[in-house]
Order: structure tokens, then C-alpha cells, then sequence
């Protein structure tokens, strides 16, 4: 098997008005509104912003990231072929990001607290992306 062609028009809705996005667009939501909420009621607070984004920032960057891929290719294409539909479901099946978020944000947490001298957050990336590219090629291979 070859590598699969890249996204484009196809017979697969991708579509925005699913549970699925909702869950994710408020997943983002959520967040930024907690990071909003920091800002505005303890202004100048750094540690606190600090602790936040210490703590949140790997998910708001994967959830940011799932949210784009899911808009572009739905706006792009909103009808797409194969590679569209894994990558879409990749998104939205919500697995990746139930495994991926944790790996990454344990490899950051590591990293950070050791100072660097136990560099887990490039590994811990690398898994992520590696898991990624797995359920892509499952999604792709049962359409």
C-alpha cells in the first residue's frame, strides 16, 4: 500500500454540525475562558498564569490544532475523499486526544520540573504524532 493521496473532493460529509465538533469547540471554549477568567480577575498574577498555562497549555495546543484541522478540511472540502475523512475522524473519534494530551503534557511536566535534564517532551511529542498516524492509517484502511 502506498501513501495516501492528500485530502480533497471526495464522497465523505465532513461535516461541522455534529455532537462530536460541539464537544470539541467547547472543550477550546472551556479553556480560554479559564485562561480569560485568570487574566481579568487576578491581573499582573504571573505565577498563576504560569500554573495555567503550565498546566493547560498542551491542551489548549491540541485542541487548537483539532479544532483548525477539522474547520479546514470541512471548509475546504465538505465532501472529502478518503485521507479528508481519516483525518477528520482522527479529530473527532476524540482518541487521539485522550491519548495524546496526557502522554505529551507528562513528557512536558517532566521535562520542565527536571529542569531539562530529563527531555521527555520531544519523545512524548514524537508518540503523540506516532499515534496520530496510526489511527489515521486505521481510519483510512476501514472507510
Amino acid at each position: 500500500m502506498g501513501w495516501p493521496p492528500g485530502p480533497g473532493d471526495g464522497a465523505f460529509l465532513l461535516a461541522l454540525d455534529t455532537t462530536a465538533f460541539y464537544v470539541l469547540a467547547a472543550s477550546l471554549f472551556v479553556f480560554v475562558g479559564m485562561l480569560w477568567l485568570l487574566h481579568t480577575r487576578y491581573p499582573g498574577r504571573k505565577r498563576g498564569l504560569e500554573g495555567y498555562f503550565e498546566a493547560a497549555g498542551i491542551t489548549l495546543i491540541f485542541l487548537s490544532f483539532g479544532l483548525a484541522l477539522v474547520v479546514i478540511l470541512a471548509m475546504h472540502d465538505p465532501h472529502g475523499n478518503r485521507t479528508s475523512f481519516a483525518l477528520y475522524q482522527v479529530v473527532l473519534s476524540g482518541y487521539w486526544f485522550s491519548f495524546a494530551i496526557p502522554v505529551v503534557t507528562v513528557g512536558s511536566s517532566v521535562e520542565s520540573r527536571s529542569r531539562g535534564r530529563i527531555p521527555w517532551l520531544i519523545p512524548s511529542v514524537i508518540v503523540a504524532v506516532a499515534m496520530f498516524g496510526v489511527l489515521f492509517a486505521y481510519y483510512f484502511a476501514v472507510i
